[in-house]
């Protein structure tokens, strides 16, 4: 019976640590908020340029992460309608520029760490419909760090398109309190165990 416990404390301990892995998201419309509380709005400039999509939104600011996951990427896929990507050459200005966050800043995410800005490395899928950012060294996002990220899309304005994709972590998390307790738990009636086993 001890046994089976210690196995059950062990098993759910793990699975809440894992489930804070990844952060998936999905959405549509104008605006609104994706995983897990990030508003996100298409066209905050107007489309001045170009049809666009950013969290908050282009030209609307900065954001401050309050998530205990660490995250190291960022990946979102639209589905777009004919005539429509994400214009390839806003994601060349935007791995250029230094986290500039406009319409001249290109396709961006950038995350801040107190004095330090992070440009974080964009990669368009094949079809052009989706898009990757991956933190570089010391950049990743933590808890209390500022960040936006801005996309451009080329062709008719896809404004409210349907979209999906994740924050991933690439990485270890920080996992909740009361999740390190229980998986301490099962270590130690695991260990328990043991030493009962040894001392038969």
């Amino acid at each position: 019976m001890l046994r089976k416990l210690c196995l059950v404390l062990c098993l759910v301990g793990l699975a809440c640590l894992t489930a804070y892995a990844d952060i998936p998201f999905s959405g549509s419309g104008s605006s609104g908020t994706i995983a897990p509380g990030q508003p996100f709005t298409y066209d905050a400039d107007g489309a001045i340029v170009e049809g666009d999509w950013g969290v908050p939104g282009v030209g609307s600011g900065i954001l401050t992460w309050t998530d205990p996951t660490t995250i190291h990427d960022f990946e979102i896929t639209f589905t777009l309608g004919s005539g429509t990507i994400l214009d390839p050459a806003q994601v060349i200005i935007g791995n250029m520029s230094a986290c500039a966050g406009s319409s001249g800043g290109g396709t961006t995410f950038c995350s801040i760490a107190g004095s330090m800005a992070f440009l974080w490395t964009a990669t368009l899928n094949s079809t052009d419909t989706g898009i990757t950012f991956v933190a570089p060294a010391g950049g990743d996002l933590v808890t209390g760090d500022t960040f936006f990220t801005n996309i451009f899309f080329s062709g008719p304005d896809p404004n409210g398109a349907a979209f999906s994709g994740a924050w991933t972590t690439g990485g270890a998390t920080t996992p909740e309190p009361s999740s390190l307790l229980l998986l301490g738990s099962g270590v130690v009636g695991f260990a328990e165990l043991l030493r009962r086993k040894r001392n038969v």
